[in-house]
């Protein structure tokens, strides 16, 4: 595709698409109603046109000519960590598109009064794109608004677009975390498709299992510099066994693994005894060597051999059986905010303004950059041709 691609970005927040935008050299205005989100994007270089994307619906002057469309609408009342809002009303969510509401801001506009306005925002990419016909299409929003993609994909045929709908899991685009997130992309020139693995996909049930031809997937140790990668990493446990299931990672060993790394060895506890406030027997292992297990007295811990669990808007990570159950951990890692931006891929340079749940509500609420930047490269690709069979077969697929 020749040319400079002009986006335009709904719900841009802090940077996610924004720093993949910058990655690939597409020139992108972002649309964003936070307050310190603005702040943050203008430190990091990255322009907000307008605030509300209503007012780009009501008032398509104020909308820059664009090939490339991208939204991450508010996904709070459809995640499973919300009230689930967003859930109870997908039956309002079809039949306003049933109705054609998205032809009309106006009448899609009422159901904010209707419905959680955040609720209704999840239409609003689908009123854009009617109204501007964009080239490119990226929508990224939490799997279960996966449905609502489906849905808007059909209207998008319909007009001309040819769409795929999916689930994209972070860790195998590079990204040290296990996010999931519903994606759509669509294009007017030639056939959508998703991004080629890069990296293997996580198996929480055989952690050694990767996928053939592709790097392995990133941990979270690795990522933030607590698995001294240059060597063989040490196996983090919290009295747990050297190998077989997952290892816990403590929250003070961040803070052991520093120490030792300035006397240049590892802190190594004796993997048959007990640690605690009266036993401490220890020994120092080179660097250079296989490493043994580092323990810690601390019940909080954090599994640091694999990709970390969903970042969210909280400084906190939980273990992830209580991560996937919903449910409050007791043994949660906090992480700072430079680790929490790093295991969402930003750039060590990222600068972040607000306060610090501002800050925390940016990072967690961003598309991570990596997986954003192999949509979009996907996206701005030379596409295969499509033919006839291909729209039947994808409506059929519905």
């Amino acid at each position: 595709m020749s040319g400079q691609i002009m986006a335009v970005d709904h719900f841009a927040g802090g940077g996610g698409w924004s720093v993949a935008c910058r990655w690939l050299g597409i020139v992108e205005y972002g649309v964003e109603i936070m307050p310190a989100a603005i702040r943050t994007r203008s430190a990091n270089g990255f322009r907000t046109i307008y605030r509300d994307v209503w007012s780009g619906l009501f008032h398509p002057s104020l909308v820059p000519t664009h090939r490339l469309y991208i939204a991450s609408p508010p996904c709070q009342t459809f995640s499973l960590a919300g009230n689930g809002e967003g859930r109870e009303a997908l039956g309002d969510v079809f039949q306003a598109i049933d109705d054609h509401r998205y032809e009309d801001p106006a009448r899609l506009f009422e159901l904010t009064k209707m419905l959680d306005p955040r609720t209704a925002l999840v239409l609003t990419p689908l009123a854009h794109i009617w109204q501007h016909r964009p080239e490119l299409v990226a929508l990224e929003q939490v799997p279960q608004v996966l449905p609502v993609w489906h849905a808007i994909a059909a209207v998008l045929r319909t007009i001309g677009y040819s769409a795929w709908v999916g689930i994209l899991s972070s860790e195998m685009y590079g990204v040290p975390q296990t996010r999931q997130r519903a994606i759509l992309m669509a294009r007017l020139d030639g056939v959508a498709e998703p991004p080629t693995p890069t990296h293997s996909r996580y198996y929480p049930l055989e952690p050694h299992r990767l996928d053939p031809d592709v790097a392995p997937w990133i941990s979270m140790a690795d990522a933030l510099g607590w698995g001294m990668t240059a060597r063989p990493s040490l196996t983090v446990t919290s009295g747990g066994a050297e190998t077989g299931g997952y290892e816990p990672f403590p929250t003070n060993a961040r803070a052991a693994m520093e120490k030792a790394q300035r006397r240049g060895d590892w802190l190594i506890g004796n993997q048959d005894s007990q640690l605690g406030a009266t036993r401490k027997r220890r020994h120092s292992r080179p660097v250079n060597a296989p490493s043994g297990t580092l323990t810690a007295t601390s019940r909080s811990w954090k599994w640091a051999d694999r990709p970390a669990t969903t970042i969210a808007a909280d400084p906190r990570i939980t273990a992830r059986e209580h991560h996937e159950h919903g449910e409050q951990s007791k043994t949660a890692l906090t992480l700072t905010r430079d680790e929490a931006s790093t295991l969402q891929s930003f750039p060590a340079d990222h600068i972040w303004r607000g306060s610090k749940t501002k800050q925390f509500l940016q990072i967690g609420n961003a598309v991570p950059c990596l997986l954003a930047f192999a949509i979009l490269s996907a996206l701005i690709a030379p596409p295969r041709q499509r033919n006839g069979w291909e729209d039947v077969f994808a409506e059929v697929a519905l």
